[in-house]
């Protein structure tokens, strides 16, 4: 790992047509030409988020920067002390830990929410990041607890139909986050149970350890 000022790199690339109507690569398993794990080497977001604009200094394969400003794929070869979530991918957003730099690290893409959607889920640990559509919040609840991830869910039957751009984002010098499994349902986003309600408030002291 190394420390490096960060600067402001976006990388976009195409977004093609998916069974989200419009939203694809949601579980992080399209990932392909990683190279060796832990190498700190930067990757293209092409290769390691196929369908996804990511704003972060690094880009990362089972590696995280001491200075932050960085979205890592991650898999099980992780020394970060987390798990496999779904699958063989997620993504890790790790923020800025440079004091005076005020840069946002985030993930996102732009695509149609289907019409009959009445939620929107994801599975990991939230930490700090912050999820909006078009620009407008997202507020999720923990839905339901496993031994290594919370399950999340908000309502988004508001935007039902709505073409914009769904964006993950952590602020400047604040904990990192995971998320993997985006789901869109046809189901209202369930109430929280008096357990999932207690976790919440401890998820974001979990992630404090990636606050490097």
């Amino acid at each position: 790992m190394k420390i490096k000022i960060p600067l402001i790199v976006a990388l976009v690339f195409a977004v093609r047509i998916g069974v989200s109507q419009g939203f694809v690569n949601l579980n992080f398993e399209a990932a392909k030409n990683l190279g060796v794990p832990g190498s700190f080497t930067q990757l293209s977001a092409t290769n390691a988020f196929p369908g996804w604009t990511v704003s972060a200094y690094y880009i990362l394969y089972d590696d995280v920067s001491l200075s932050g400003y960085d979205v890592s794929i991650i898999d099980t070869n992780t020394p970060y002390y987390t798990t496999p979530i779904q699958g063989k991918y997620y993504a890790m957003l790790i923020p800025v830990n440079l004091p005076g730099y005020g840069y946002y690290t985030s993930i996102g893409q732009t695509g149609q929410i289907p019409l009959s959607a009445e939620s929107i889920s994801f599975w990991g640990n939230i930490g700090s990041i912050q999820i909006t559509f078009n620009g407008q919040p997202l507020s999720f609840v923990i839905t339901d607890t496993t031994p290594n991830y919370f399950i999340y869910g908000a309502d988004i039957s508001a935007y039902a139909g709505q073409t914009g751009q769904l964006l993950f984002s952590v602020p400047p010098q604040s904990s990192g986050g995971i998320l993997d499994n985006i789901q869109f349902s046809s189901t209202p986003v369930p109430e929280p149970g008096t357990f999932g309600l207690f976790a919440m408030g401890g998820a974001l002291l979990a992630w404090r350890r990636l606050k490097l």
